[in-house]
């Protein structure tokens, strides 16, 4: 059996470890495949550049994705989706982006143009989707929560390739929060992510995957 990789790319404080970790708790509580996740690039702190590997399969010989060899990018932010585009397979891939530019910290930095920045990502994959994942959880008063909203997408995807079931991942939500109202915001920005997945994800993306895990 072949491996499924996701790489998660964000700046620390987005939850980028805490998506990859649920992730990896949802295909293990769902299926018998194993899990892999290692964070081998930026620092966790708050505003560091940050990269995770996730790899599902049966037999996982390295914790770590190479370059060009990622087959689904989920991104909080899209500079750095632009900046570790180069992990993706080319035109063999997947890209989930939150629609979210974070000014850079250094000084006279110029911020780069969104559009061109997507153009960039989109020459890369095979299909590119964007969404409001931020937007939405500011909206709620919760912005740690546009995590779930990507963890919805790619929950709705796992579960179509028969490998993640959408109870364990809601299961897996309610543990998450410390209150009743986090939980309840985690929860809807997860329904937009799945719901969102299941429009817009289509036949031959998900046959794209399924090669990657003879399914």
């Amino acid at each position: 059996m072949m491996t499924l990789n996701i790489v998660v790319v964000g700046v620390g404080g987005q939850g980028i470890l805490s998506l990859a970790r649920v992730i990896g708790e949802a295909v293990l509580n769902s299926s018998d495949l194993n899990v892999s996740i290692a964070e081998t690039h930026g620092l966790s702190q708050r505003g560091g550049s940050v990269i995770t590997h996730i790899r599902i399969g049966k037999g996982i010989f390295a914790p770590t994705i190479a370059e060009g060899d990622a087959d689904v990018m989920l991104a909080l932010e899209l500079i750095e989706a632009a900046r570790y585009s180069s992990y993706l397979k080319y035109k063999e891939s997947i890209a989930v982006i939150d629609d979210r530019l974070i000014r850079p910290s250094l000084p006279k930095v110029k911020l780069p143009n969104r559009d061109e920045l997507i153009k960039h990502i989109q020459d890369r994959t095979y299909r590119m989707f964007v969404l409001e994942g931020f937007n939405e959880a500011l909206k709620r008063g919760s912005p740690l929560s546009a995590n779930m909203a990507l963890f919805g997408f790619i929950s709705s995807i796992l579960e179509r390739l028969g490998i993640v079931k959408n109870e364990v991942s809601l299961k897996i939500i309610s543990s998450l929060g410390r209150s009743e109202r986090v939980i309840k915001v985690n929860k809807e920005l997860y329904l937009i992510g799945y719901e969102e997945a299941s429009r817009l994800v289509s036949s031959d993306v998900l046959s794209l995957l399924k090669k990657r895990l003879l399914i």
